[in-house]
C-alpha cells in the first residue's frame, strides 16, 4: 500500500505545506513516522526517499533559513500576542526572501507562517495533530473550544488543498454552456453555482457539494464580483469593447484564470472583453497571453509584470473602462518607506477617471484601504458602494494570526473615480 501511495505522487505537492504531514506524499495519519529536516527543522518527510526527492528544491530555502536564524530568533515567548507573533513570522519570511533574492513560493511562506506549534498557545512540545484539520495542539488545547471553532474551516481548507493535487483546476464547461446575459436569476454565489454548476456534483465520491462549491467559487469570485458591481450600479457600456485593469495581480489571479470565461457571457451589449493583469509579482510566474472566443463573445487576458504606474507610462497601455484590485494590501508598508510602492500607482489610478472596485478579506481590511487611499490622495475620496460581497469565495485560506483563515473578496468598495 505504501509503494502504491508513493507511485501516485506528482509534482503538484509544492502547492501547499503542512507541518504535520510528509511534504511529498501528504500523509499524516497515525502510523506515519515523520522525519524532520535536521538542518532547518521546519519540514518533514515520511522517509529518506521523499526527503531526497524534494532536497534539490528545498536546499536553497533550507540554507537561507539557517542563515537568517543566526541573527534572528524565532523562539516563541510566552505572553506574546497572536498579532505580534504573526508579525514576527512575516518579518522572518521577508528576511528569508531577501536572502534568496526572490519572492517565497506559497508552500515556502506556509512553512514559516504555520510551523509545528499549538494553534492556540504556540507551544512546540508534546503536540498532537488533528485528523480533520491537520493542525497541531498541545495537551491542554486539543479538546478546547478554541480548536473546535476553526476546525471546520481549516478542515475544508485541507480537503480543498488535497483536492488541488488530484485536479489542477475545476471543469467549468457547464457554466460556459449554460450562462448567458438572459440567465440572471441568481442572487449570490451559492445561487450561481446551484443554477449552473449542479451537474458537477458527483455520487459516491470524496468530492462533496461543499468542497465542490468552495473550489468553483474560488475561480468565479473575481468575474462575478465585477458583474455584480456593474449590475448593481447599472453600469452600461455603450461600446462593444470593455477594457478592465486588474492592479496588484498575483499568483492568485494566474491560478484562477479559467473562471473569467463566464464574464463576457453575462454582458449583453459587450462583445469583446480585454482583461489586463498588472503587478510585479507576475514576474516570477509563467503567465502567457490567454485568448478565447465563443458564441460571438471574445475574451483576451494579458499580463504585465510591473507596477501600475510603469504600465500606464508604457507603450502597451490601453485606457481602462474599469479598474479592479482584489484583496490588495496597499497599507502593508509605511508611506515614505523604500518598500512602499502603492502611492504612485494610486495617484496614477486617479488620472484614469473611471470606476475602481476594491475587495477585501475582512471589514477591517476594507476600512484600512479606504483610509490609506484618502491619505495618499490628500483628501476624502467618496465611495458610492460599500457592502459585504454576495459573490465572495467559499474557499478558506490559512492566515497567520488570530483569524486562522480568510476568504477572498468578502467585502467590496466601489468608487465612481478618484477624481475630485
Amino acid at each position: 500500500m505504501e509503494s502504491e501511495a508513493r507511485n501516485q505522487i506528482n509534482n503538484d505537492y509544492n502547492k501547499f505545506f503542512y507541518a504535520t504531514m510528509c511534504h511529498v506524499c501528504k500523509r499524516f495519519d497515525v502510523g506515519v513516522q515523520l522525519k524532520l529536516c535536521s538542518n532547518c527543522k521546519m519540514i518533514s518527510y515520511c522517509g529518506k526517499e521523499h526527503q531526497k526527492q524534494h532536497w534539490k528544491q528545498h536546499k536553497p530555502l533550507c540554507k537561507a533559513i539557517q542563515d537568517v536564524l543566526q541573527n534572528y530568533s524565532m523562539d516563541y515567548c510566552g505572553g506574546t500576542t497572536d498579532e505580534a507573533w504573526a508579525a514576527k513570522k512575516l518579518t522572518f519570511a521577508r528576511l528569508v526572501s531577501s536572502r534568496l533574492e526572490r519572492p517565497l513560493h506559497v508552500d515556502e511562506k506556509q512553512m514559516i507562517y504555520f510551523p509545528k506549534e499549538c494553534l492556540v498557545c504556540h507551544e512546540s512540545k508534546s503536540l498532537q495533530s488533528c485528523k480533520k484539520c491537520a493542525a497541531s495542539f498541545c495537551q491542554i488545547h486539543k479538546s478546547n473550544p478554541d480548536h473546535w471553532k476553526p476546525c471546520v474551516d481549516l478542515g475544508l481548507c485541507l480537503r480543498s488543498n488535497l483536492l488541488s493535487i488530484k485536479y489542477s483546476s475545476p471543469d467549468l464547461h457547464s457554466y460556459l454552456q449554460r450562462v448567458s446575459y438572459t440567465s440572471h436569476t441568481f442572487r449570490d454565489m451559492q445561487g450561481f453555482i446551484k443554477a449552473f454548476g449542479s451537474d458537477y456534483v458527483p455520487t459516491n465520491s470524496e468530492i462533496s457539494y461543499q468542497l465542490l462549491a468552495a473550489k468553483h467559487s474560488e475561480y468565479l469570485t473575481r468575474p462575478l464580483t465585477l458583474f455584480y458591481v456593474m449590475r448593481s450600479l447599472n453600469y452600461v457600456k455603450e461600446q462593444e469593447n470593455l477594457v478592465i485593469h486588474v492592479v496588484g495581480a498575483s499568483c492568485a489571479e494566474k491560478a484562477t484564470l479559467s473562471g473569467w470565461e463566464v464574464f463576457p457571457r453575462l454582458l449583453e451589449a459587450v462583445m469583446s472583453v480585454k482583461i489586463v493583469m498588472i503587478g510585479p509579482e507576475l514576474k516570477h510566474h509563467d503567465v502567457p497571453l490567454l485568448s478565447t472566443t465563443c458564441a460571438k463573445k471574445s475574451l483576451t487576458i494579458e499580463f504585465h509584470d510591473v507596477l501600475y504606474e510603469d504600465y500606464v507610462r508604457s507603450s502597451s497601455f490601453v485606457k481602462p473602462d474599469l479598474v479592479a484590485g482584489f484583496n490588495l494590501n496597499i497599507y502593508k508598508h509605511e508611506l515614505g518607506s523604500e518598500r512602499e510602492t502603492w502611492a504612485p500607482s494610486i495617484r496614477m489610478l486617479a488620472e484614469q477617471n473611471c470606476p475602481f472596485v476594491s475587495t477585501s478579506v475582512t471589514r477591517q481590511d476594507s476600512k484600512k484601504k479606504i483610509e490609506r487611499i484618502n491619505t495618499i490622495l490628500g483628501r476624502q475620496v467618496d465611495y458610492i458602494y460599500k457592502e459585504k460581497n454576495l459573490y465572495a469565495s467559499f474557499t478558506p485560506h490559512r492566515v497567520p494570526g488570530p483569524e486562522r483563515v480568510c476568504y477572498h473578496n468578502q467585502y467590496v468598495v466601489v468608487y465612481q473615480s478618484f477624481c475630485p
